[in-house]
């Protein structure tokens, strides 16, 4: 498996729990350009728990053999496989826009009506990001959460209608190892959390982070928390713990649900 992220740790974690031998490879530990590093050191300790290999590697792999039979790595390494599989990354797919002006390196640009810059032409999906303003930059949010947020925004603009939510939405799941993560929020997550409710360690907690901007992101490490109690709690965490980390390691609810 190459790439750490969402979509490669899943299809690990499959792997693994129909006990296949695996390996995920990538320059950074799982998850942590996204999760940052407090998540990131424990999800790749479950991984390892679960059978999962991580090999951090210093630069690009690249596939060896024709027909493959695996991976070599920048500092001579080969590991051999029976099937290689790319995770490594999205690259909004713009060709077929060529000449329109309506995308760039980032995909197709949007406000919050989901607008393009073209006067009727309105877009959603991954191929798209957010266009900033002067207090936000550019944002891509390739979630499919995100995408029913827009589509909606979208249809409802092309038909001269008020949306009826906002147009974009920050709520993501997936699954690592059996551990459920929900998180609602803003990513990446950068530092130490703010405030964390149970232990990490163990697989249960819930952890808010409270960014510069005065939004707040909040994560159910494996903690069954509806859909909406988070998104509550990511709204009010910012205004009600400006500052400092609190931990608490209370026994916690098991299980993960999604």
């Amino acid at each position: 498996m190459i790439g750490a992220g969402f979509l490669g740790m899943e299809v690990a974690s499959a792997c693994a729990a129909r006990g296949i031998p695996v390996t995920v490879v990538d320059t950074d530990r799982p998850l942590h350009r996204i999760l940052g590093g407090h998540l990131s050191a424990a999800i790749t300790a479950r991984a390892a728990a679960h059978g999962i290999r991580f090999v951090q590697a210093t630069g690009f792999a690249a596939l060896a053999g024709n027909p493959v039979h695996g991976v070599a790595l920048p500092d001579g390494t080969e590991l051999t496989a029976d099937l290689v599989v790319t995770c490594a990354g999205e690259v909004p797919c713009v060709d077929w826009l060529a000449g329109t002006g309506l995308a760039d390196r980032l995909g197709v640009g949007v406000d919050d009506a989901c607008a393009t810059t073209a006067p009727g032409v309105f877009a959603a999906g991954d191929v798209t990001y957010l266009r900033g303003n002067a207090t936000r930059p550019h944002r891509r949010a390739p979630f499919w959460s995100n995408a029913v947020a827009q589509g909606k925004t979208a249809a409802a603009s092309a038909l001269g209608l008020p949306p009826s939510g906002p147009s974009q939405d920050d709520y993501f799941w997936t699954e690592v190892a059996g551990l459920s993560v929900k998180i609602v929020g803003h990513l990446p997550l950068l530092g130490e959390p703010t405030t964390v409710d149970g232990s990490v360690t163990e697989g249960r907690a819930l952890l808010t982070w409270t960014h510069t901007d005065g939004t707040a992101t909040a994560v159910a490490y494996g903690r069954r928390k509806p859909i909406t109690a988070l998104r509550h709690l990511a709204a009010t965490a910012g205004s009600s713990t400006p500052g400092g980390r609190s931990e608490t390691n209370h026994p916690a609810s098991a299980g993960s649900s999604l």
